[in-house]
This record gives C-alpha cells, sequence and structure tokens, in this order.
C-alpha cells in the first residue's frame, strides 16, 4: 500500500514558530492579535518561509510556504473564518504532491495524492484527522492497486488488491483494524494461490495452498496464528537447513510421495563468486552467493508413497557407499 504523511504545519503553527524576522510590518494589534500581512524566513537566512494575511489572530485568504531554496511548497487558502482550509503540496521539481483539505491542522474529507511525474497515485477520505471512508490506491497508469475502507480511523470492511492486469491480488474482510475471516490470495491469472480463515488477525484452521493448475499444493493447520501441521498433496517440495541449505526434495501427487527424491548432507559452505556476463562469459560483474561442497546422502524413488527401485546411500564425503533395490516398499535381498 501505498502511504504518505505530512508534516507540513499551517499558518497558525509557523505563526509562532521563532522564525527570523524579515522587514515586514507582522503587527499585533493592542490586544495581541495578529492584523494584516505577515512573512517569515528560514532560521538564519534571508530567505521566506511562508507569507500570508491574519485577520484578529486567525489565517485568511492564501499562504504560501517555500522551501530552503525558494521553491514554492504549499499554498493554503483559508475559509473566510479561519478554522478550515484548502491546501496544495508540491514536489520539489514543482508538481502537486498532495491536495486537500484542513480543518485546523487535521486532514478532513477527500484528500489525493500524486507521484513526482504528476499520476494520481491515491485517494483518501479523511474526518478531522482520522481516516474514514474508502481509500484507493492507483498503479501510474491509473488502474486501480487497492481498495480498503475506514472507519473512525480503523480499516473495517473490504479490502482487496489488484495485479495491474486488474485481476485481483488478495481479497479479504478487517474487523476492528485486524482481518477476519476469509482470507484469499491470487495468481496473475485470476486462479487461487492460497485461501484460509482469519480469527482475530491470526490464520486459523486449515489454509490451502494452490499450483496455477488449480489443484492444491499443500495443506497446513493453524492454531490461533500458531503452525500445526501439513499435508503435502502435489508439486515438488524443498526442506532446508539452518543457513539455508538444502535438506531434501521431493516430489508429492495426491498426497503421496512420486518420482525421483534427493536427500542432502548439512555440510558445504556458502562463498562469494564473481558472477560472469557477457557472450564470452569472461567478463566480471557483481558477486553471487554460491554454496560450495554440499554432499548428496540418499537418491532414490518413490512410487505410490513407496520406495522403488535403486536407492543409493553415501557418505559425509559424498562417495556412494550403499546402493539397495526396493519393490513397492519392500527391500529385494
Amino acid at each position: 500500500m501505498l502511504a504518505r504523511a505530512f508534516f507540513l504545519p499551517l499558518a497558525l503553527t509557523l505563526a509562532t514558530a521563532a522564525f527570523a524576522q524579515p522587514p515586514a510590518p507582522n503587527q499585533k494589534d493592542a490586544k495581541g492579535l495578529k492584523q494584516g500581512h505577515w512573512a517569515k524566513t528560514w532560521a538564519e537566512s534571508s530567505q521566506l518561509r511562508y507569507e500570508g494575511q491574519f485577520k484578529d489572530d486567525k489565517p485568511v485568504g492564501r499562504f504560501t510556504y517555500y522551501s530552503n531554496k525558494g521553491k514554492v511548497e504549499s499554498l493554503v487558502d483559508h475559509y473566510p473564518d479561519g478554522k478550515a482550509s484548502h491546501a496544495k503540496h508540491y514536489h520539489p521539481n514543482g508538481k502537486l504532491m498532495a491536495e486537500g483539505r484542513y480543518v485546523g491542522q487535521e486532514k478532513d474529507s477527500t484528500w489525493s495524492f500524486f507521484d513526482a511525474e504528476g499520476h494520481k497515485r491515491s485517494m483518501e477520505q479523511w474526518s478531522v484527522g482520522q481516516k474514514d471512508g474508502e481509500q484507493i490506491t492507483y498503479y501510474a497508469d491509473g488502474k486501480v492497486a487497492e481498495k480498503a475502507t475506514w472507519v473512525k480511523g480503523v480499516q473495517q470492511g473490504p479490502f482487496e488488491q489488484f495485479f495491474d492486469n486488474g485481476q485481483p491480488k488478495a481479497r479479504s474482510t478487517y474487523q476492528k483494524g485486524q482481518p477476519e475471516g476469509t482470507m484469499t490470495y491470487f495468481f496473475p491469472s485470476g486462479k487461487k494461490e492460497i485461501e484460509g480463515k482469519m480469527v482475530n488477525g491470526d490464520r486459523d484452521g486449515t489454509w490451502y495452498y494452490f499450483n496455477e493448475d488449480g489443484t492444491v499444493q499443500i495443506q497446513i493447520l493453524y492454531k490461533t496464528g500458531t503452525y500445526v501441521k501439513d499435508r503435502k498433496e502435489n508439486g515438488t517440495f524443498k526442506e532446508y537447513y539452518d543457513q539455508d541449505k538444502l535438506k531434501s526434495e521431493v516430489t508429492y501427487k495426491a498426497g503421496r510421495k512420486e518420482g525421483r527424491f534427493t536427500e542432502w548432507n548439512n555440510d558445504g559452505a556458502w562463498v562469494e563468486r564473481p558472477v560472469k556476463i557477457g557472450p564470452d562469459g569472461m567478463q566480471k560483474g557483481d558477486t553471487e552467493r554460491v554454496l560450495e561442497g554440499q554432499t548428496k546422502k540418499r537418491e532414490g524413488t518413490y512410487k505410490n508413497d513407496l520406495l522403488e527401485g535403486e536407492l543409493k546411500e553415501y557418505d559425509e564425503n559424498g562417495k556412494l557407499i550403499r546402493t539397495v533395490n526396493y519393490v513397492a516398499g519392500e527391500e529385494v535381498k
């Protein structure tokens, strides 16, 4: 999600800050209330920081804020009562960065945010400093990337994410700021990738992970966010030792081990090696992390969850020490 925070104080705050005073009226009346034109510079600089008009200590009309390099950072147009304003904030390149309404110094009503190239990247609804209503995030081309709903500063209701091709990426529902109920993730094709239940913000019950062909890859059982057990269904699964060293690689079909498998010893070491690039492979660019010296422990074949054919076993140096033949899980003597 794309989030932006703006810490651009309004005239009322800036008027009381200890900036250096330029040769401007900056007048107060007998009651100590600001009146007329006021301006402030950046500290220890002659560069203007902001300028605008006050009436009876309230900002009125347009206030202009500048960066320390003299570029316009914000234009804030105050409503006649001085309690609310409409603001535009700008990127250093002059492009609009954000636009919306303030009540005092709190965001209110609809706010829109833009990137430095001028593309609208998000729209948010606010109510006196709290998100309240729909929030939409966009890709640079204007397509919707994400939709969420907020109630008094708390995420509540449907939550959706989309791929840049318009297909759904994720879908869930929020209650009191936490996901609750069914949560679904999708492949870019639109087919389900992951689905399960959320309870009080935690995964709970059986979660299903799918292959792109629609078959179940693995089922994982959770209890209040904690992994309990899993059942491998379809696909190739890898297990690892510490330090990301491969421990085993096994293929499952319909919940049973099927086909070639390999197991490795917990040896070898990760080293940095230069990456060869170019058509002749002789040019060296960046380095890559490579595991060297890891040896095999066992390899063989499963058929319908049983060992079938040759099973080879190796010592810690990777030397073949034993070959055994199996038929339907039984060792052939």
